[in-house]
């Protein structure tokens, strides 16, 4: 008997026949990871200290196997500054020690968030940054960042993953609307990574957001046959995106 997976939303109920639904990339975001890179534009300005403050907020370091946990901590809280676009404050633990290593950490998150295209930071308040070699997350309008995990140049489409969360995922009051991008998704009968499909209600539009930025704005950067898989596989979730008239900028998209 073949398995199906039941998604429900008000009013309506979708079903998604697991087996049959495959993928077009099984290593996820990090298929290609020149998407963006350090030397793309950026609507970052400046970034100017703010004060230093006891703030609780999540720490994975502090996490069980099977919660996630919060933590009070001092942090140095910077305003970073972007043109066109609203200011993000950058919170970095004060285990950095010094207000000048924790202003290096905010330069460094500040300039690579300003590369997001502007609908990614819309609803973008904080960037909290830890040390320890734990994954990146987002939503709860803020990105954490623990700078111990190595993702070499990975690190850029991993931001651009993270954001997805916070400002597209409904899951986190993003502006996706779930009932739109499901119908999508079951027309395409595909998923855009190995990921999205063992987490369809979780990881689906955060890994494909990274892909629709690939063809729609820097598809010199992807081979041909990546470019016409993805517009072969996902035409329905690529043609909602298409759809919302997204403010892209600093990036130059067609």
């Amino acid at each position: 008997m073949k398995k199906l997976l039941w998604i429900l939303v008000p009013s309506l109920i979708i079903t998604f026949n697991v087996e049959a639904a495959s993928y077009l990339f099984k290593d996820n975001l990090y298929t290609n990871c020149n998407i963006l890179i350090k030397k793309d534009p950026t609507a970052f300005q400046n970034i100017s200290f703010v004060k230093e403050k006891k703030i609780k907020w999540w720490d994975r370091r502090k996490a069980t196997s099977s919660t996630w946990a919060q933590s009070s901590f001092k942090a140095f809280i910077f305003k970073a500054t972007f043109e066109k676009g609203k200011n993000v404050f950058i919170r970095i633990n004060s285990e950095f020690k010094t207000k000048e290593k924790a202003s290096k950490q905010a330069l460094k998150y500040g300039k690579m968030v300003g590369q997001l295209p502007n609908f990614l930071r819309k609803n973008l308040k904080t960037i909290t940054v830890h040390k320890g070699n734990k994954d990146w997350g987002g939503g709860n309008k803020d990105i954490l960042i623990h700078i111990g995990i190595k993702y070499g140049v990975c690190e850029e489409e991993v931001m651009m993953h993270e954001s997805g969360h916070t400002s597209l995922d409904w899951n986190w009051g993003g502006s996706v609307k779930s009932s739109k991008w499901k119908k999508a998704a079951k027309a395409d009968n595909k998923f855009i990574s190995k990921y999205a499909k063992k987490y369809p209600q979780r990881e689906d539009v955060a890994e494909t957001i990274n892909w629709w930025i690939a063809v729609k704005c820097k598809s010199d950067t992807i081979s041909q046959s990546n470019y016409k898989k993805i517009l072969d596989g996902i035409p329905n979730r690529l043609k909602y995106l298409d759809e919302q008239n997204y403010d892209t900028y600093p990036l130059v998209c067609k």
